[in-house]
């Protein structure tokens, strides 16, 4: 099983400012993500899914930002949750794949936000959480909270499963970029979650978790927080792939009005076009290995990755999305003034590659940090990893 894309991109390129001025993913899209099988990609096999591999979601969520990044944004939520609710407990999985094996997942991993009490049967959680991408439009969120009195204990990380139309959305996505992925807060108060549906942060780490499709596919022994990672770089280099492609068109016709003579003769265009093109093709090219690094570590050696492989492909595609951005600069660069209008594609892609940069999976300082301490030797500085 492999996401059909075909009707997809064009509808998604097609209603790109639509959906920016929807401000969330529009409900005829949502359909056709559904129908693409796209959110199947890491859906285990026993409910239907194709059960990876890795590289698909990196293809499949680069194409879908090129045709458009909100929806692409969204779409890392879609691909990427189904990974970690296989390694729930089976009786979550059938309460969200049972009824309905096309369910899109998002959620938002931030544990400080959170507080749970255990109570008869399960917890009790409230907390409110930001940046939820794709949350008006899913049928599941996970959220993440620490035990009341015991915040910043790692083993006492939960993560929750709970169900759209149980959860508060509040309208609070007003943003420079990526305006349509519907990233909007999230709010429970002293919501019953049975047992059954809670999961532990170790869980989430990679080995031998309670969904057990580990035993089935290999590919379950994998930690989700990295892939994660690969997930969300994969739709901040596709918006980079489109800007160069969208500037490539432009440039061929755009006259320079001081200098009166088209702007593609300018040798300084040739040198930093090319560069641009060279970043973004590299980057897509990082993912992809970064993908089937990991990967071959559970199917072909067998075995959970260690901290050092984990911390290096997040760090992977850290670098790719930054590399990714430094090229999107440079084009906005190139572009010139006709780019700052608000009608200028190139500056809505501009802008909607600022924001993605700003996720904690693009932050150089603390993936590069974690990943330097483990090439010297040192303890890990990420929990989740």
């Amino acid at each position: 099983m492999r996401a059909d894309l075909d009707a997809l991109l064009p509808a998604l390129r097609a209603r790109r400012d639509e959906t920016r001025k929807n401000r969330t993913v529009l409900p005829e899209i949502r359909e056709m993500i559904r129908e693409s099988g796209v959110g199947r990609i890491l859906q285990p096999p026993a409910y239907g899914g194709a059960g990876g591999p890795l590289r698909d979601v990196v293809h499949a969520v680069s194409e879908i930002g090129a045709a458009c990044g909100s929806t692409g944004w969204a779409v890392v939520q879609y691909v990427v949750h189904p990974y970690m609710v296989a390694q729930w407990p089976r009786e979550a999985q059938d309460e969200v794949w049972g009824d309905d094996p096309k369910a899109l997942l998002s959620g938002i991993l931030i544990q400080s936000l959170g507080r749970y009490q255990r109570v008869d049967g399960g917890y009790r959680v409230s907390g409110r959480w930001p940046f939820v991408t794709g949350v008006d439009t899913c049928d599941w969120c996970l959220v993440s909270a620490y035990e009341e009195g015991r915040a910043g204990e790692h083993e006492s990380h939960l993560h929750f499963l709970i169900g759209r139309d149980e959860i508060e959305i509040l309208d609070t996505w007003h943003a420079l970029g990526l305006r349509g992925s519907g990233t909007n807060d999230v709010r429970l108060q002293e919501f019953f979650v049975p047992a059954h549906r809670a999961l532990s942060m170790e869980a989430l780490r990679g080995g031998e978790s309670p969904g057990g499709h580990w035993r089935e596919t290999p590919l379950y022994l994998l930690p989700s927080y990295p892939i994660f990672g690969c997930g969300i770089t994969s739709g901040a280099v596709g918006i980079a792939q489109e800007m160069v492609a969208e500037y490539n068109v432009i440039a061929r016709k755009k006259g320079s009005i001081m200098a009166e003579k088209g702007v593609a003769t300018f040798a300084s265009q040739h040198i930093r076009f090319s560069e641009a093109k060279c970043a973004v093709d590299s980057a897509l090219q990082m993912l992809r290995f970064a993908a089937d690094e990991i990967s071959a570590i559970a199917i072909e050696e067998g075995r959970v990755p260690n901290l050092e492989e984990r911390a290096r492909c997040r760090a992977l595609a850290t670098h790719a999305g930054n590399m990714a951005m430094d090229a999107a600069h440079a084009i906005w660069t190139l572009s010139g003034a006709a780019s700052v209008y608000s009608r200028s594609s190139l500056g809505n892609l501009y802008t909607d590659m600022l924001v993605a940069n700003q996720h904690f999976t693009q932050n150089r300082d603390v993936n590069f940090t974690t990943y330097g301490r483990m090439l010297y030797g040192l303890e890990i500085d990420n929990p989740t990893l």
